[in-house]
């Protein structure tokens, strides 16, 4: 389907929307509610923004059920956010690659490379690496011995992979990512840190989007392992063998040390810190800049912020309070000293001096 050619009713078809208004206005682009361009689809999840976009250019909007408009026309989904963004896809498609294997390429004759497979100018495909079909790897990018790629993954500029990673399918990964080197693991002998060997790997499942800059390091032993439909935003650190849930999120800066685990839906909002051998429950919330001590372990879909991190209804008590503790100390030691003179009085009364 050729985008200048969508009508409303073409998008109501595909995202099982209602209409109300013109079925076939046909609409040119994508835009948010911020960019309301002329002959362009927006949403909005609460419908007394429609008021607000009823003067604009905008064509379209994708609305909750029950909403209205004089104005425009609406077409109304259970999820107008998700709607909009399977719909970006379609106004959009995702980028295409060669298909091709670039003669300035390094690919080992022991390497299997599937059909349709991409690779670009000076990337490095070494020894016994196996690669899904329509797999893509981008210039310089770095797979070293014994890794293996699933199908329709994309491996961008400037990612390092070591040997033995294991990667799945449809999988992303952006630029500048190092994927696999060493869990930062020492024993102190009394004189000097003893290098502990990394002997494990990293075990990467289906549909994972890893940001840019992101270091996930292989286990001491066994795997590090990144769940199915996990995202990690820019500059995340994984260390050794710890384990993240299916479909959890980890925001930018984001730091988790070893052997800790992660359950199914988390979210971890920017610059948690968690030390080692913690737990994070199935569904629970870390909120930005929250701090796990060694082995803390948060309750399944609980909220928790602050450093250390407490329960959100604790923290936010405590966060409150805080502009009035100079005020309140202050009134303590009044009160103190108001006790101290009442006692030396009363001890006068009762023992009346000599």
């Amino acid at each position: 389907m050729a985008t200048n050619t969508i009508t409303v009713k073409d998008i109501a078809v595909l995202i099982g929307g209602t209409i109300a208004g013109d079925e076939s206005l046909i609409l040119e682009g994508i835009t948010n509610i911020d960019a309301p361009f002329e002959g362009h689809v927006t949403f909005v999840t609460d419908a007394e923004k429609i008021g607000e976009l009823e003067h604009t250019p905008i064509a379209c909007i994708l609305a909750p059920p029950g909403s209205q408009s004089s104005k425009k026309t609406l077409i109304l989904t259970a999820n107008p956010k998700i709607a909009w963004a399977k719909l970006l896809v379609l106004f959009h498609p995702p980028r295409t690659y060669s298909g091709k294997i670039s003669d300035k390429a390094f690919v080992s004759a022991s390497a299997c490379l599937g059909q349709g497979v991409t690779v670009e100018p000076f990337a490095f495909v070494g020894e016994r690496v196996k690669v899904g079909n329509g797999t893509t790897i981008r210039a310089n990018a770095y797979i070293d011995a014994d890794v293996t790629v699933g199908e329709n993954t994309v491996i961008h500029p400037n990612v390092t992979i070591y040997d033995r990673t294991v990667i799945g399918n449809r999988v992303i990964i952006h630029a500048g990512t190092v994927i696999g080197s060493d869990g930062f693991g020492y024993v102190f002998t009394g004189k000097e840190n003893l290098k502990v060997p990394q002997i494990g790997n990293v075990v990467i499942e289906d549909d994972v989007e890893i940001g840019s800059n992101v270091s996930i390091d292989r286990a001491t032993m066994g795997s590090t392992t990144i769940r199915k439909g996990v995202k990690l935003d820019n500059l995340v650190q994984i260390a050794h063998n710890v384990e993240i849930g299916e479909h959890s999120v980890a925001s930018s800066q984001v730091g988790i040390s070893g052997s800790s685990k992660i359950g199914k839906n988390a979210i971890l909002a920017g610059q948690v810190g968690i030390a080692d051998h913690c737990e994070v429950g199935d569904g629970a919330i870390l909120g930005a800049q929250a701090g796990l001590p060694t082995k803390k372990k948060i309750p399944a879909k609980q909220i928790y912020f602050g450093s250390p991190a407490r329960p959100y209804d604790v923290e936010r008590k405590l966060l409150a309070a805080q502009p009035f503790l100079a005020e309140t100390i202050k009134q303590v030691r009044e009160l103190a000293r108001k006790i101290e003179r009442l006692e030396k009085a009363l001890e006068n009364l009762i023992q009346p001096p000599r």
